[in-house]
């Protein structure tokens, strides 16, 4: 589940407005060093993204519903 993102200018009003154009958080763990890494929701399946820890080129799937990353070789 996503969790919102407030606007911290409304938050020191005590006010709970949610930023626009958030996207929602869509992540993955990379199976090499187990760091989440962001996908954000204009990648697609198939597509390639880089850990941002370990630097391992991950492919984009989805099983049972859930995005997983796996390693590309």
């Amino acid at each position: 589940m996503a969790k919102k993102k407030y606007d911290p200018l409304w938050e020191i009003v005590d006010e709970k407005i949610t930023l626009q154009g958030v996207e929602p958080d869509i992540d993955g763990i990379c199976p090499d060093c187990g760091v989440r890494v962001h996908i954000g929701a204009s990648l697609r399946v198939g597509e390639q993204v880089e850990c941002g820890l370990c630097g391992s080129l991950l492919r984009i799937a989805r099983k049972e519903g859930e995005v997983e990353l796996e390693l590309v070789e």
